[in-house]
């Protein structure tokens, strides 16, 4: 495979760990004569990705999900930068195996694996970022409760919570995991949502919309009644406002994310 143009999106290392997987990266790439550009991932814009073949994020998962929101068709190939700390559910390689598998890339000995993503309108006005892992809609502040009516192929439920998580099958190893325990096949077409510690007292109770797996013809609709409530793309992205009375609708995108899974 020929690889003209190659970002590495970046952590700022903060370890001689952290600091070796980076120059091994970009050592791999002059050796083998790839011209790329750097990008820090706290600087990131959709210019610095135009034109590129293939995307390197270097760090942990964090990393890879933001990089991952900047990404349309390109490839895009993680690199754990620290994996005695980093847990890296995404990062296929390391400093010590980069330049072995890089030769694989280039020689097409390769696998892609095509990650579903979610995509989200907010009063009908569609979300800018795709989801890689999971949409959180729930109050700005964590300590504030979230309340909303979450509503699911015409059935429809009041609910007081933490908030909820409409998650990919990749999610579902993710925060959603350590709500409830129930994950999905990676290369499963469906995809699911949890509600987060839901309170039931006199007013909110005998909740039956708290857990669910929905397919790529279902949607979900959550509409806010919060004074400070947001939607965000994978803890990593963009908060976008859900003011009382405003609705988020969430549903499995056919824009996959084309990720390297060697």
């Amino acid at each position: 495979m020929e690889l003209i143009r190659v970002l590495v999106v970046y952590t700022t290392p903060r370890t001689a760990e952290q600091r070796l997987t980076l120059e091994t990266v970009k050592k791999t790439l002059k050796k083998y004569k790839t011209s790329y550009t750097l990008a820090n991932r706290g600087k990131l814009s959709e210019k610095q990705f135009k034109g590129k073949d293939m995307i390197i994020a270097v760090g942990g998962d964090g990393t890879f999900l933001r990089a991952a929101h900047f990404v349309g068709k390109q490839l895009i190939l993680g690199v754990n930068a620290d994996t005695k700390n980093k847990e890296g559910f995404f990062m296929k390689a390391d400093k010590n195996n980069f330049e072995k598998k890089f030769r694989k890339i280039i020689n097409n000995k390769f696998k892609i694996a095509k990650l579903q993503r979610l995509e989200a309108c907010i009063n009908s006005k569609k979300v800018e970022t795709y989801a890689l892992n999971e949409f959180f809609v729930g109050a700005r502040k964590s300590y504030h409760a979230a309340k909303y009516v979450v509503q699911i192929d015409g059935r429809k439920e009041r609910q007081k919570s933490s908030g909820i998580l409409v998650t990919t099958p990749t999610g579902s190893y993710a925060w959603a995991k350590s709500c409830c325990s129930k994950t999905l096949p990676l290369s499963s077409k469906n995809y699911q949502f949890v509600v987060r510690e839901p309170y039931e007292g006199k007013v909110f109770k005998n909740y039956k919309l708290k857990y669910g797996i929905l397919n790529k013809n279902q949607k979900i609709t959550i509409a806010s009644e919060m004074l400070d409530g947001i939607l965000i793309a994978d803890s990593v992205g963009k908060e976008y406002s859900l003011k009382n009375g405003s609705k988020a609708t969430i549903k499995l995108s056919g824009k996959h994310l084309n990720a390297v899974w060697l």
